[in-house]
């Protein structure tokens, strides 16, 4: 029994050491497997950590980029940022980054339906001639080049068609403004080219910024209009001198050798109260400060060293004249008032001729965005003596010619108060025959199928009625 237990306790302690090793070996293995377990948790977390934190860095900087494309966005939408290469600013336009060039775009159009009722005599029936007629359409090309002090603009313009004329004979596209200018030290600036002479205030504010639906009788005769020369001025915030040397009056598109004139103009504005902006508008739209200026202007030609025809300028055909202007304009919230006299004084041989006209004329706002306006004009050709014709029958039947009295009245409407579109409509009334130009030195120039008034026939000592109504996009 003894010698039993002696051999079994023999047989566990030679299999005890065994039975130990293999436990510890097992032990190692299951230790090896946490640590690689831990040591995968540990991984696992640094990795997230890793991801955070590069992901806090990237959604700064995805932050700041997406800011900077809304900003860009915004610019873009709205397009009237100064920085944007495109877009919209009071027009379209295409610039550089550093806005050295730049190319915009402006367009206007005015689509008009006028109603004209003129005596045929005394004992004839009256006529009456109406209709629509695109007056205006234009497209407008201005900017800079090499720097923002190099500027320029050409203008091309749908011409209207004469009377009688049949689908595909009108429609021609000729030029306006063609000229380029350069600012220099001082407020001052050399500007060549083709573009109005500085004369008539009536003239030289934009047609789509006029108060009446067309410019005055008086505008029309008196007018140097677009005119091809070189002006030399200075410009401040207050006042405004220029002196032009040219081809002389509407010499529109001419060439070099066509009647060669010497023509000077020269004329000086002040701002009294105000700023340009209020200066370069006749309705007063959308100007909420008191404004007010005075300006004056003086101008000459000659062509008789040409042994030219003459100009028709100032009631005559004549190679010789000069004259004078002087304006005064003011206004306010919801107000404006313009005038201006202007006399010239032309010659032809022994032959002289004068003539003057005043204008004056006012609006009142009666609506945030409606106007109503009056004019009043006044014209006289001193001594017209026309030889032949229609007027040399009223002037034998005692009627008055190179008259001009007329009284115009309206309404300006710009739908929802933008200043894109414009609806206007007015009436007028001629108290005096109306002279349609003439012969010999005598050119009564009041009347146009762009005023809508019309040369009045013998026996008609006034009473021509005019009713005109126009819609306006400018952009």
């Amino acid at each position: 029994m003894k010698n039993c237990v002696i051999s079994s306790l023999m047989v566990v302690g030679l299999a005890f050491p065994a039975m130990a090793e293999d436990y510890r070996d097992q032990e190692i293995a299951d230790l090896r497997s946490m640590v690689e377990s831990l040591k995968g948790e540990v991984d696992v977390l640094r990795a997230e950590n890793s991801d955070q934190w590069l992901s806090e860095e990237r959604s700064e900087q995805i932050r700041g980029l997406v800011q900077d494309v809304l900003a860009d966005a915004d610019t873009r939408a709205s397009l009237q940022g100064d920085s944007a290469t495109s877009g919209y600013k009071k027009g379209f336009f295409i610039q550089s980054a550093d806005g050295n060039w730049k190319l915009k775009l402006n367009g206007q159009l005015q689509i008009r339906w006028t109603f004209n009722h003129a005596k045929n005599g005394p004992n004839e029936r009256a006529s009456d001639e109406y209709g629509f007629a695109v007056r205006r359409a234009k497209l407008k090309f201005s900017g800079n080049v090499i720097d923002p002090s190099w500027t320029y603009k050409f203008t091309l313009v749908n011409e209207r068609g004469g009377k009688g004329q049949t689908q595909g004979s009108n429609g021609n596209t000729y030029a306006e403004d063609l000229w380029i200018q350069k600012s220099m030290e001082n407020d001052t600036y050399l500007k060549v080219g083709q573009f109005k002479a500085p004369y008539l205030r009536e003239e030289l504010v934009s047609s789509s910024k006029q108060l009446t639906v067309e410019r005055s009788m008086i505008n029309n005769q008196f007018t140097y209009g677009w005119a091809q020369g070189i002006e030399l001025g200075m410009k401040n915030d207050t006042m405004w001198g220029r002196v032009w040397y040219g081809d002389g009056p509407n010499s529109l598109n001419r060439t070099f050798n066509n009647d060669s004139t010497n023509s000077l103009v020269a004329r000086m504005d002040y701002l009294l109260a105000g700023d340009w902006k209020a200066w370069g508008t006749m309705t007063g739209y959308g100007i909420t400060e008191d404004y007010a200026s005075i300006g004056a202007a003086l101008e000459w030609f000659n062509q008789s060293h040409n042994r030219g025809s003459g100009a028709d300028y100032g009631g005559m055909d004549a190679p010789r004249s000069y004259g004078f202007t002087i304006d005064v304009a003011a206004g306010g919230n919801g107000w404006t008032a313009f005038t201006y006299f202007t006399m010239t004084e032309g010659k032809s041989g022994d032959t002289k001729g004068r003539a003057y006209g005043w204008v004056a004329q006012g609006g009142v706002d009666v609506a945030e965005d409606m106007q109503l306006f009056g004019r009043y004009e006044l014209g006289d050709i001193k001594d017209y003596q026309p030889v032949t014709g229609v007027e040399a029958q009223a002037a034998a039947s005692g009627y008055r010619n190179g008259h001009d009295s007329t009284l115009t009245v309206g309404v300006n409407y710009w739908p929802g108060g933008s200043k894109t579109v414009k609806f206007s409509a007015d009436f007028g009334y001629a108290f005096s025959f109306l002279n349609d130009s003439g012969d010999g030195p005598w050119n009564a120039d009041y009347t146009s199928s762009g005023n809508g008034w019309r040369g009045d026939a013998n026996g008609a000592k006034g009473g021509q009625w005019l009713i005109r109504s126009q819609m306006q996009l400018v952009f």
